[in-house]
């Protein structure tokens, strides 16, 4: 019989292997200061972590950071769709607000006001009031905004320990 012949089939080269990537990188990461900053870095270590130190001991470094955490536990709480729709009604009515001067809006609702509406430049007196006490459309804007009022009035007195804890709802310890 014949022998067996043994082949390894060495794969094709289809580009550079790790070896020559991690040349690259450094050699990209030198050019452009990277190593150097760290090398910085690393030999003013002592220097930075006491001036990091300094700085985020004093109370306003401390309350800065637990406002960012404090805004980044209410921002994850709400979800992307509804956040998203809250700020641009937010854009829409400061937008509104803005361009409000006396009776003349400069938005697109303006062309649907009879004219009766755009040439009274008056107070509208107990006669529009009562008019506006009777305003479907008027009630229907205003009640989320009194909701909202209500459970901002009701958060506000509401007495809280920590922020984490209430959050949370576990018990927590330190400032």
């Amino acid at each position: 019989m014949a022998e067996r012949i043994s082949q390894d089939v060495t794969p094709p080269k289809i580009g550079p292997d790790a070896h020559e990537e991690l040349e690259t990188l450094l050699q990209t990461l030198h050019e452009h200061g990277v190593l150097r900053f760290t090398n910085d870095m690393v030999a003013a270590n002592s220097d930075i972590i006491r001036i990091l130190v300094n700085g985020l001991s004093k109370e306003g470094s401390l309350n800065a950071i637990q406002y960012i955490s404090i805004m980044a536990m209410t921002l994850s709480s709400i979800p992307p769709d509804r956040f998203y729709q809250v700020m641009f009604a937010i854009k829409e009515g400061m937008g509104e607000v803005s361009s409000y001067h006396g009776n003349e809006k400069s938005s697109e609702k303006s062309d649907a006001k009879t004219a009766e509406e755009t040439d009274n430049k008056e107070a509208p007196g107990i006669r529009g009031l009562h008019k506006l006490l009777h305003d479907d459309e008027l009630w229907h804007a205003i009640q989320p905004l009194l909701a909202g009022l209500r459970a901002f009035s009701e958060r506000l007195d509401k007495p809280i320990d920590k922020p984490v804890t209430d959050f949370t709802g576990k018990a927590t310890e330190g400032p």
